[in-house]
């Protein structure tokens, strides 16, 4: 396993520099790709990256729509679903355009970068690759899917309260954050941790090249696992936060 660079390594609260970068930067691709997309906008005949982005906008439109109880939560919910499918597509798909790293030989222990850590990890020291093969970062963004259909609940608390006479709900709020943010960090921190072991395959009888196949059939397998992860995040976010809207039970419009 590599050994991470942290900030405040010997804290509770330690920062894995390169998650926090890789999200930096994540967010700085999302920002340029939408703002040269709506650069120069044509209402009547968008093209190029521009006919793009409306596809995604109503993809999770539709997403929203098979989720959330009224057209309203839909148009509440569709900005910050649009967002997060984005942003997690972008995020998971970094670790498999390119995963950087160095090779340390000396300790840096202000960085949590000790002589045990980098025995342990061969003096492997990641530079660049996917924010969500770190299980923290995907778990912060679950508790923060939680605190928000909560919230979204506490709305109407009659409904609200009423919902845990069934001690199985409780159990479930439990568990949901942990499955939502494991199953993305799980499938790309496998996805990422293969390539790098199929890298490693020495040669067939010396000189054949059997990991060059392996390796494009795994990145294409990959890149249809990190797009759907992207996909399967954030329909459940929508899914959770619908179930708490309770004053807005209505049919679709």
């Amino acid at each position: 396993m590599p050994a991470f660079p942290y900030l405040f390594y010997n804290s509770f609260f330690r920062i894995n520099i390169v998650t926090i970068a890789m999200m930096i930067l994540t967010g700085l691709i999302v920002l340029i790709v939408l703002r040269l997309a709506q650069r120069n906008l044509d209402v009547r005949k968008p093209r190029g990256l521009q006919n793009l982005i409306e596809w995604a906008i109503d993809f999770t439109a539709n997403m929203a729509r098979d989720t959330m109880p009224s057209e309203r939560m839909v148009q509440w919910i569709l900005p910050l679903a649009f967002t997060m499918v984005i942003f997690l597509f972008v995020a998971n798909w970094l670790g498999i355009i390119a995963t950087i790293s160095i090779r340390l030989d000396h300790p840096i222990p202000w960085l949590g970068l000790t002589a045990s850590s980098l025995a342990l990890a061969h003096g492997e020291v990641p530079l660049f690759d996917s924010p969500t093969a770190n299980m923290s970062m995907t778990l912060g963004m679950a508790v923060m899917v939680w605190i928000l259909s909560h919230a979204q609940g506490l709305r109407h608390p009659r409904q609200y309260f009423r919902h845990y006479r069934n001690p199985m709900a409780i159990i479930e709020e439990i568990t949901n954050p942990l499955t939502h943010g494991m199953r993305l960090y799980g499938n790309i921190f496998a996805g990422e941790a293969l390539i790098g072991v199929i890298l490693t395959i020495p040669l067939l009888f010396g000189w054949v090249p059997i990991s060059i196949p392996l390796l494009l059939i795994w990145l294409l397998y990959s890149g249809f696992v990190s797009t759907i992860q992207a996909y399967v995040f954030t329909i459940l976010m929508t899914l959770y936060v619908g179930h708490k809207s309770y004053g807005d039970q209505t049919d679709h419009a």
